[in-house]
């Protein structure tokens, strides 16, 4: 009899690996268990992935593009001067002019209420706002000695006669009073013109205002107008007190236009802080915001049938101004815009009945500090500081620190009476670079705007509190 046992045959009976005799723990397959492998379930290659996400991308570009295209066609007239070489990317000057009219009412005429000329350099990333008051006196051919905002309603009712036919009165008042800006300017010495002009009335302002859902206006002093012009030809009492406030489209115009209260100089750096705070209100939106909002300023601004609330002689849906445009939305701070106006006290002037005739050199000065880039070299300011303590002296050694520091101070003085618990750096001017390294160095609180019951020539004024005696 052998000693080996005959051993049985184990294979299953469909052939599989034969029993061993050993014994094996099988695993219970979790199937809901990310690990476990589903044979069936499709692996997309990485390529795939990739090439879904460019293809949304460029789905997405599409779509903005055919929003701007859209309102471009709506909006975007020819300029009767002929074309220009000048590129929003590397640089070019766009005139935007206000203008006050009636549709309903024709013969009430045409006035261009604001004048804004906008250097625009989308490279480098800058904008510089230049006001010009509508009563300045100028040569307007034809006419003579005119004020400058009777150059766009000369152009108005002369569109045959000056550039032929065709062409819209809007275009022609549009390239007449691009060319008088030149003139006054004298841009032909940088070897320049006004290179593309922008035309918006009262409800394309509002509209483009409420499109973007309003936008936050820090009013600097209180504004009290008993006579502002309303549409039935009466006037109405309007009131704005300082601070920080939301403003939908027909708040922001009566803020924009009001000049009762103070004057037309009042006026242009209103219009200027509002378009300031409507480069704020794009950036603080992401881009997807922003390609939301393309559809509902078409609508808003051109409607069919209608002669467009906005009119512009600017191509921006080609490939430059789109860079430009581009680019300064993702990077220009609205704090720092140049923001320059000619007024009396940076330009000499002289009346004419209430014509303002202004000194040609300050006018060339004021023109060259338009066109170069804003720093704090270009601001010149001058910081004069009040000393809010009874620390005595403390100004004094405080101005001569900002000297040592490189900054061009007046003579110092006491403060008003009153209680000062922090040092607060008050930008007056169109200073916003050297009052923010000004604040830096001090650790003060920063205010755009004029200190309540204090005056001073200076650009920028520091008002010492508590917390600089506590440094001393």
């Amino acid at each position: 009899m052998s000693d080996i046992t005959p051993r049985r045959n184990m294979s299953s009976p469909s052939g599989g690996v034969p029993y061993t005799g050993e014994t094996r723990v099988m695993r219970h397959l979790n199937r809901s268990s990310p690990h476990h492998a589903n044979p069936n379930r499709r692996r997309w290659p990485i390529g795939w992935i990739l090439l879904g996400l460019v293809g949304s991308i460029i789905l997405v570009i599409g779509l903005s593009y055919w929003q701007v295209r859209q309102l471009a066609q709506r909006i975007v007239v020819s300029d009767p001067r002929g074309p220009t070489f000048a590129s929003p990317w590397l640089g070019a000057n766009i005139l935007v002019i206000g203008v006050d009219i009636r549709r309903d009412r024709p013969e009430e005429g045409i006035r261009s209420d604001t004048l804004l000329l906008v250097r625009f350099d989308g490279m480098e990333g800058w904008v510089n706002l230049l006001s010009i008051p509508r009563d300045t006196q100028v040569d307007v051919p034809a006419l003579g000695a005119s004020k400058i905002n009777a150059a766009y309603a000369y152009g108005y009712r002369h569109a045959a006669e000056l550039y032929g036919t065709g062409v819209s009165p809007e275009q022609a008042g549009m390239a007449y009073a691009a060319d008088v800006v030149s003139r006054f300017l004298n841009l032909e010495q940088h070897g320049m013109r006004v290179d593309y002009v922008v035309q918006i009335d009262f409800d394309g302002f509002a509209a483009l205002i409420d499109a973007l859902g309003g936008i936050t206006i820090d009013v600097p002093r209180r504004i009290v107008d008993d006579n502002y012009p309303t549409a039935d030809y009466g006037v109405m009492q309007v009131k704005f007190e300082p601070g920080p406030q939301r403003m939908d489209g027909a708040r922001a115009l009566i803020y924009a236009r009001t000049r009762h209260a103070d004057n037309d100089f009042g006026r242009t750096e209103r219009q200027q802080q509002v378009v300031q705070a409507i480069v704020q209100e794009i950036q603080r939106r992401n881009w997807l915001e922003r390609i939301m909002l393309l559809p509902r300023l078409r609508d808003a601004l051109a409607k069919t049938g209608e002669t467009p609330a906005i009119l512009t002689t600017l191509p921006f849906d080609q490939l430059d101004s789109l860079l430009a445009i581009a680019r300064l939305a993702g990077s220009l701070d609205p704090a720092l815009i140049g923001r320059y106006r000619i007024e009396p006290g940076s330009v000499a002037v002289q009346m004419n009945g209430t014509n303002l005739i202004w000194d040609a050199s300050d006018v060339a000065a004021m023109v060259n500090r338009w066109l170069t880039p804003p720093g704090e070299a270009n601001e010149q300011a001058h910081v004069q500081v009040f000393n809010g303590t009874d620390v005595a002296g403390l100004a004094r050694r405080t101005s001569e620190k900002l000297k040592t520091n490189g900054f061009t101070v007046l003579a110092p003085t006491d403060a008003p009476p009153g209680d000062y618990p922090r040092t607060v750096v008050y930008q007056v001017g169109n200073t916003p670079f050297t009052a923010r390294r000004l604040a830096k160095l001090l650790n003060a609180q920063l205010i755009v705007g004029r200190p309540v019951g204090i005056s001073s020539e200076a650009e920028i004024v520091v008002i010492l509190g508590n917390d600089a005696a506590s440094d001393e």
